[in-house]
């Protein structure tokens, strides 16, 4: 995939259940706090800071949705599992995310579920995993930031992956080094395709 095209689109809150969308195909990315997801998508788009990013955990607190290349949608939801900001604020969270998912599971065609390769997958990656499966929504987990990690821990990291979601494509990635970016574009334009 080729992106050539890439405009900030709306931010969605809970508070928006009334938003209608059209009927663009999605690609959709999620993960726990601070696992490199605007970074990600800041490397896919081509761009230093289109995406908000941020050292200090939990930035992204709404649904932000980019339109590219004038036909799709690639959106950043927020973050999950991060304890520290409170229960209510991630209650908060989980809802908008079941509610934004539900709401375009017809037209979502790839949700990127980003794990941090160096801690491994978390429960709460384990409960979005089953909550995508269970939804039945296309999804491909990307092991972040492998280049700080030797190799011989990347594949140790891949191995306890592909044990845990058995059967998923896995795609180690580093956004610092442009590792497996090109790898990750022809999977997201292959899903478009469908």
């Amino acid at each position: 995939m080729k992106i050539k095209e890439v405009n900030f689109y709306k931010s969605v809150d809970t508070l928006d259940e009334k938003v209608f969308f059209d009927e663009k195909k999605e690609i959709v990315f999620i993960g726990r706090s601070n696992v490199g997801k605007s970074s990600l998508m800041n490397t896919i788009f081509n761009t230093k800071d289109l995406v908000h990013t941020s050292s200090k955990p939990g930035k992204t607190r709404r649904a932000n949705i980019f339109l590219v290349n004038n036909k799709y949608y690639f959106t950043d939801l927020p973050w999950y599992g991060f304890a520290k900001m409170g229960k209510e604020k991630m209650e908060k969270m989980d809802g908008l995310i079941s509610w934004y998912l539900e709401e375009r599971k017809n037209f979502i065609k790839q949700v990127v579920l980003i794990v941090d390769t160096k801690i491994g997958p978390q429960d709460s990656d384990l409960a979005m995993y089953k909550f995508l499966e269970e939804m039945k929504i296309p999804k491909c987990i990307i092991l972040s930031k492998v280049d700080r990690l030797s190799n011989n821990e990347i594949k140790k990291s891949l191995d306890h992956s592909q044990e845990i979601f058995f059967g998923q494509r896995i795609i180690p990635i580093s956004t610092f080094k442009n590792i497996w970016i090109k790898e990750l574009l022809l999977l997201l334009g292959e899903s478009l395709k469908g």
